[in-house]
């Protein structure tokens, strides 16, 4: 029977599962591998349809001194407090930032969220971001770097 990790933990475990992975020479397969492994592990969350769930994003962010484009999945957890009302969410973010270039600018941007009990299943949803037609471009790109952090939203 497998344990529960508590949500403020979803980070250094996530850091965990990267150094175990070398690079990230093709971004989008690896990174999808990334959130696959990070999927396995489940965390103290309600049993609600929207306590996990993650968010596929691309675009260009306006937020950094350079002009940046990022592309990323974040797993979106459910924090309650003790009387199991809603308290916030915890977003674990694993992104690649390029720098922007023509070819990065006219893409735009998309958002796109999976969560429990939609109708594709998340090995179809992740195989979906794989295909994306985001991935043949960002193959040929090379990321200025690539950023995990966590988030209380």
């Amino acid at each position: 029977m497998s344990r529960k990790q508590q949500v403020d933990a979803a980070e250094g475990i996530a850091r965990r599962l990267v150094e175990g992975m070398g690079n990230f020479d093709s971004p989008l397969p690896r990174l999808t591998q990334l959130v696959k492994r990070f999927s396995a592990v489940e965390f103290e969350v309600p049993e609600l349809p929207d306590a996990d769930g993650y968010l596929f994003q691309y675009g260009k962010a306006n937020w950094f001194p350079d002009p940046t484009f990022t592309l990323g999945i974040v797993r979106q957890l459910e924090v309650v407090d003790a009387s199991g009302e809603h308290e916030s969410y915890v977003q674990v973010q694993f992104e690649f930032r390029y720098p922007m270039d023509d070819d990065l600018e006219s893409v735009g941007s998309h958002s796109e969220w999976w969560f429990p009990g939609d109708e594709a299943s998340f090995d179809s949803w992740l195989d979906s971001v794989d295909r994306a037609e985001i991935s043949s471009l960002i193959a040929t790109k090379r990321p200025r770097n690539f950023e995990i952090w966590q988030e209380l939203v």
